[in-house]
């Protein structure tokens, strides 16, 4: 977490291989998971946190400009540019 001057912004890194399919599946597993049956739960707590306080974050798997928000949606979440 990333914070100045009041303002936070969140560096997810590799908590997201991709940002349709580990937003809106986070029960997905992905070949990169080392503990395949505990990977879900810190990206749903992650992007759970992120959409409940509207914070910002960058993630490195994000398209262009790689910055945006997190919605939450069904039984996961959607990636959101800022613009």
């Amino acid at each position: 977490m990333l914070e100045s001057d009041g303002q936070r912004m969140a560096i997810t890194a590799d908590t997201a291989n991709h940002h349709v399919f580990s937003l809106a599946r986070p029960d997905w597993e992905v070949r990169f998971d080392v503990d395949k049956a505990a990977a879900e739960a810190p990206r749903r707590s992650v992007f759970g946190m992120l959409a409940a306080d509207r914070l910002p974050f960058i993630g490195y798997h994000m398209p262009f400009p790689g910055m945006g928000y997190v919605e939450a949606r069904n039984d996961g979440h959607h990636y959101r540019t800022p613009l």
